[in-house]
């Protein structure tokens, strides 16, 4: 549904995004990580034909992203990193100027409207001018998802929302998620990427450095586990096997290994008196801070 193909747009300052490929399938969301000025914005304005790349092509669901923008934007959802409004409009005037942009009937889009204004809490009434930052932007979101587009495009959408809107949010994407919409989400919020996303890109310096499913992702990583003894254990056996491990008392160890092999690491435990064994879980922020110190390393 949307697919990035040998991409490059490059600025005079010699930042923006360099031979990127990627492609997000019906139904699938994904999810785009970097810090700032990675190229995650840059690569969403391509995509919504607001910047044109020096080479390569984007499209979405089969049309050019250069060239058939007034198109796409019809299909499209699009919730930006940094929204602007016209601020002298009410909340529901711009909701029905939106409406009108897209061609699309009012009366289509009206339940599912007034659904996410309940859902989010909005005030349609007030001026757009007097709302907080963080009404501005369920404003932006009831926006993007009212027409019920079959692609969304996301850019840091849950920036300003407090923690209850935000799993709101994150509820919202599940669902849209089951009723089989393709999702592309530039986040910072690494729990929200956890929860939502079937696969993650992480892009440095305009570059994607790593692309895949979450899962993968996190088991190829160096897990941890905590362990209790109930006498000191063989710690030569440990290291013959290749674990490393942190010692904190003479029963208390905080125990390493790869992903593939736990299970002989349980082989190697079994000869020994464990009482507790508890798994450290890796967040997907400490495995995204891996993968760029491993690029940090070869430059």
């Amino acid at each position: 549904m949307i697919e990035v193909k040998d991409t490059t747009l490059k600025y005079s300052n010699g930042k923006g995004i360099f031979d990127l490929n990627f492609k997000v399938k019906k139904g699938e969301v994904f999810g785009y990580i970097g810090p700032n000025g990675a190229g995650k914005t840059t690569t969403i304005r391509m995509l919504l034909g607001f910047s044109r790349s020096n080479k390569g092509v984007a499209t979405i669901k089969g049309l050019n992203c250069a060239k058939q923008t007034a198109s796409i934007q019809k299909i499209l959802g699009y919730v930006p990193g940094e929204i602007a409004f016209f601020e002298e409009m009410r909340g529901n005037a711009f909701l029905n100027f939106m409406t009108q942009m897209r061609g699309t009937k009012q009366a289509k889009g009206l339940k599912i409207r007034e659904s996410l204004i309940e859902r989010f809490e909005l005030d349609t009434r007030e001026k757009i001018e007097r709302m907080s930052r963080g009404m501005k932007q369920k404003l932006a979101i009831v926006a993007a998802f009212m027409h019920d587009p079959e692609i969304l495009i996301l850019d840091e959408p849950t920036s300003g929302l407090d923690p209850l809107m935000q799993t709101r949010f994150v509820d919202l994407i599940l669902e849209e998620k089951r009723r089989g919409k393709t999702i592309l989400m530039s986040s910072h919020r690494f729990e929200e990427v956890e929860r939502t996303c079937d696969r993650v890109g992480i892009i440095k310096e305009g570059r994607i450095i790593e692309e895949n499913d979450i899962i993968a992702l996190k088991s190829a990583e160096t897990k941890s586990y905590l362990v209790k003894f109930g006498t000191p254990p063989n710690l030569e056996e440990l290291r013959r096997y290749g674990f490393s491990f942190k010692q904190f008392t003479e029963k208390d160890f905080e125990i390493f290994s790869p992903g593939d092999r736990i299970g002989l690491l349980v082989k190697v435990l079994a000869n020994e008196k464990v009482l507790v064994f508890n798994s450290n879980t890796q967040t997907l922020e400490e495995i995204f801070l891996k993968h760029y110190g491993k690029e940090a390393k070869k430059a």
